[in-house]
């Protein structure tokens, strides 16, 4: 079996920070952030640990917040330098 990205840093525990969020049909989202990488991973798996695990999807997603949210950030780090 050939690990993804996500499984790999899953499995070497190269993360701070692990959600786990469980599905209805027994599946698991699973988020990772922190680690050596920098980036955040979040894949979708069925049987999480089990034999038949298979990962559904898998993402990567860019680490700190949206856009928006860093422009407001800055403006409020200006107006408390002024």
């Amino acid at each position: 079996m050939s690990l993804t990205p996500g499984q790999r840093r899953l499995y070497t525990a190269d993360f701070n920070y692990c959600l786990q969020e469980w599905q209805p049909d027994g599946s698991v989202i699973v988020t990772l952030s922190g680690g050596k990488s920098g980036q955040v991973h979040r894949l979708h798996v069925r049987d999480l640990w089990g034999k038949d695990e298979q990962v559904l999807t898998e993402e990567t997603l860019p680490s700190g917040p949206p856009p928006h949210i860093q422009a407001r950030f800055d403006e409020v780090r200006r107006e408390l330098e002024e």
